[in-house]
């Protein structure tokens, strides 16, 4: 699996992350957890794809929601949304849990939100 950048080169998704499929920091997070930036200002030297991920978390996205707008597998999706919640760009937003998972209503609104970027 293969992304084309806006430069028009094809990189393959894990050279993303390093060839990492998990954090540094061990952080497995739920698909639906939320992710929003830290600052107003855009982080100079970040990759594209890093870049991105920033952008979109303006407002609150999942990292389902980053992987798609990336066009990524998840656990890469995962992995640049822990780099940068170690780097200090992002800040997490936990979904409350059920017993078995999370709460129908997180599901629904993740849904929504997965909907309106096609």
């Amino acid at each position: 699996m293969s992304e084309h950048r806006p430069d028009g080169r094809v990189v393959p998704v894990y050279a993303i992350t390093r060839g990492r499929t998990r954090s540094v920091e061990g952080r497995d997070m739920p698909v639906e957890t939320l992710v929003t930036a830290i600052a107003d200002v855009l982080p100079g030297g970040l990759d594209p794809e890093y870049r991105t991920a920033v952008e979109l978390a303006a407002r609150p996205v999942s990292i389902a929601e980053v992987g798609a707008a990336l066009g990524v597998p998840i656990g890469v999706a995962r992995v640049v949304v822990s780099d940068l919640v170690g780097a200090g760009h992002l800040a997490v937003h936990l979904p409350p849990t059920g017993e078995g998972g999370p709460v129908p209503a997180v599901l629904e609104r993740l849904l929504e939100g997965l909907r309106a970027r096609r």
